[in-house]
C-alpha cells in the first residue's frame, strides 16, 4: 500500500527523483525580508491570496475566466524558494485552513436542504438546494490545482508538493488538523531489490480526484512517467495497467432484466451453467443470479464462485472487445488506454473482491499493456478503424462468448 494524497494523485514512490529536492531558500525577500520575525508569514499569505483564485459564484460557475497563467506560475516558483521541511509545512496548512470550504455557507446551505425536504417542496427545488451545497464543498485551493496541472511541468510539481506533505506527516505527527485534512496516511510499502524489478504496473489511471479534472493523463501518467522510470530503472521492460472495469454488472443485470421476462429464454449460458448455477441456488439461474447480482451475496458463496468463473469471464471479454458506442469501446477505461495505443492483455478473475469491485465489475479487473514501440501505431489504428488490439486470452474468451452465448 502506498500513502495517498486527497486533492492530488496518489503517485508511486520511485517518482521521485532529483527534482523533488528543489534549493533551500527562504521566500522572504524584497520589502517582506525587512519585516523581521512576521515577514516570511506574511509573505506566505500574500502568496496565497494572490494565487488561489476565489470560488465563482453558484450561479456563474460555468463562466468563471480561468486563473492568470502567471500566478500559478509565480506559486511554483515562490513555493520551490520555501525552505523544505516546517516553513513548507506551515504555507500548506494555511492553504488548507485559509482557502478550503466556507463551512459557514456549508452550515447555511445544509439547513436550507434539510428546509426543503422538511417543507416537502417540489423536486427541482429539493435538487437545486443540494447541488448549490455539493458546489460549497469544493475548496478553494482546488481551482488552483487544477490550473496547475494544466501547466507545463505542473502534474510533476504537484507530485513533488505531494511528498513535501507526506514528509511533513512523518516528522511532525502532530502537525494539526489542517495538514491531515488532505493526507491520508497508510501503512508503508514493504523494502524491495529495485534491482529486481522488471514490471510496472499503473493502477486505476483515472480523473477520480477534482483537483486534477482537466489533465491529460494518457500523456502524463504513462508516456511521461514511462520515461522517467525507463531512466531510472532501465531493467523494466513490461508497462501494463491493473484497471477496473465500470459499468459491467449494470450491464450484466440489464441483460439478465431482459431474459427474466420472457420465460426459459435463455442466452447468456450454456445448458450446463444453467443447471450447475439452478442446483447452487435452488432457482432460474437468470432470476436468481439478478437477484444476487445486485445484492452482491454471490460473492460470499465458493461454489457460486466457482461456478461462475467461465461464464462472467467470457461476457465481461464480450462486454470490452464487442460492446460499442459510435463504433469505439463502451467501456471509458478500455477506451482511454486503447485511444492511449494499449493492448487488452488480460481479464483477472476475482482481482478487486472489495464491496466497489464486486458492484462494478463482479470482482474482475482487466491489464492493458503497453508495448512502447507499438503505441503510436495502435492508437492510430484504433481511432481511424476502430479496431481493438488484444491477446490470444482476450480473443479467445470472446470467441467462447461467440459460441455460447448471443444477445
Amino acid at each position: 500500500m502506498r500513502r495517498g494524497v486527497a486533492p492530488f494523485l496518489a503517485a508511486p514512490r520511485f517518482l521521485r527523483g532529483p527534482w523533488a529536492r528543489p534549493s533551500r531558500v527562504s521566500i522572504a525577500t524584497g520589502a517582506s525580508a525587512r519585516l523581521g520575525p512576521a515577514g516570511p508569514l506574511l509573505a506566505m499569505e500574500e502568496l496565497l491570496r494572490r494565487s488561489v483564485p476565489p470560488l465563482p459564484p453558484y450561479e456563474t460557475r460555468e463562466k468563471a475566466s480561468p486563473p492568470a497563467e502567471l500566478r500559478s506560475v509565480e506559486f511554483m516558483r515562490a513555493y520551490r524558494a520555501v525552505e523544505a521541511g516546517p516553513r513548507r509545512a506551515e504555507l500548506l496548512a494555511r492553504l488548507a485552513r485559509d482557502f478550503g470550504v466556507d463551512h459557514g455557507q456549508v452550515a447555511e446551505l445544509s439547513a436550507k436542504v434539510l428546509q426543503a425536504r422538511e417543507q416537502q417542496r417540489e423536486a427541482g427545488a429539493l435538487l437545486q438546494a443540494e447541488d448549490r451545497l455539493r458546489y460549497s464543498l469544493s475548496p478553494r485551493y482546488r481551482g488552483l490545482f487544477q490550473h496547475l496541472g494544466r501547466l507545463e511541468g505542473g502534474l510533476r510539481f504537484l507530485v513533488e508538493l505531494r511528498g513535501d506533505l507526506l514528509e511533513a506527516l512523518a516528522v511532525r505527527q502532530a502537525e494539526g488538523p489542517h495538514v491531515r485534512a488532505i493526507v491520508k496516511e497508510v501503512p508503508p510499502q514493504e523494502t524491495e531489490d529495485v534491482n529486481k524489478i522488471t514490471t510496472a504496473i499503473f493502477y486505476s489511471i483515472s480523473l477520480t480526484q477534482q483537483g486534477l479534472q482537466g489533465v491529460e493523463l494518457g500523456t502524463y501518467l504513462i508516456k511521461r512517467v514511462v520515461k522517467e522510470l525507463q531512466g531510472e530503472f532501465p531493467q523494466i521492460k513490461v508497462f501494463s495497467s491493473l484497471s477496473p472495469i465500470p459499468g459491467f454488472t449494470k450491464w450484466l443485470i440489464g441483460l439478465l432484466s431482459s431474459q427474466t421476462k420472457e420465460e426459459g429464454r435463455n442466452e447468456l449460458f450454456t445448458d450446463a451453467e444453467c443447471r450447475e448455477i439452478s442446483e447452487i441456488t435452488g432457482d432460474p439461474a437468470a432470476e436468481k443470479l439478478k437477484r444476487l447480482l445486485t445484492n452482491n451475496e454471490w460473492a460470499r458463496s465458493e461454489r457460486l464462485v466457482k461456478a461462475l468463473r467461465s461464464p462472467l469471464m467470457r461476457l465481461c471479454a464480450w462486454y470490452l472487445y464487442g460492446e460499442k458506442h459510435r463504433g469505439y469501446a463502451l467501456n471509458p477505461v478500455a477506451n482511454f488506454h486503447l485511444q492511449n495505443g494499449a493492448v487488452m492483455w488480460r481479464i483477472n478473475w476475482m482481482a478487486d473482491a472489495s464491496p466497489r469491485g464486486i458492484t462494478a465489475s463482479c470482482c474482475m479487473m482487466v491489464n492493458y499493456r503497453y508495448f512502447l514501440e507499438d503505441t503510436a501505431c495502435n492508437s492510430a489504428e484504433y481511432l481511424g478503424t476502430k479496431h481493438i488490439k488484444a491477446s490470444e486470452q482476450v480473443l479467445s474468451l470472446v470467441s467462447q462468448f461467440q459460441q455460447n452465448s448471443k444477445l
